[in-house]
């Protein structure tokens, strides 16, 4: 059991990474493609952001915004069957209006499903500022 565990582990934090790096190039197709096809995004102050096309649309606001992403801080990783959740602290950097950089934190829980081809996609994602 505890060789699965790691597996799903190292899973996400190549997920993770993947998606960072996608994202810090604007590329919000990559990062979309780690969702399932019904996958909900919760985000502070926005109703419930459902599907991948939908979590796409909202991801692209952020990206081409100027937004960065910094490496996550992955607190925790479990799995079980087909099931599994990260937890984690995020930050990232927008441009103000004036030209400065702002610096948001927050934390995540991911909730992951293992899929046909063995990969594992994000059913559910919520976003917390801190």
């Amino acid at each position: 059991m505890q060789h699965n565990l790691e597996t799903f582990e190292q899973a996400i934090v190549k997920l993770n990474a993947l998606v960072i790096e996608a994202f810090n190039r604007s590329d919000v197709k990559t990062c979309a493609e780690s969702y399932a096809e019904d996958a909900t995004l919760l985000l502070a102050d926005r109703p419930l952001i459902k599907g991948r096309d939908a979590i796409e649309s909202a991801l692209r606001k952020y990206a081409t915004s100027g937004a960065k992403l910094m490496p996550v801080d992955l607190l925790d990783a479990r799995s079980s069957g087909e099931m599994g959740f990260c937890l984690g602290k995020y930050e990232f950097t927008v441009p103000s209006k004036n030209g400065t950089q702002t610096m948001e934190k927050g934390k995540f829980v991911t909730v992951f499903m293992r899929q046909p081809d063995g990969s594992w996609k994000a059913v559910v994602d919520s976003l917390i500022r801190d």
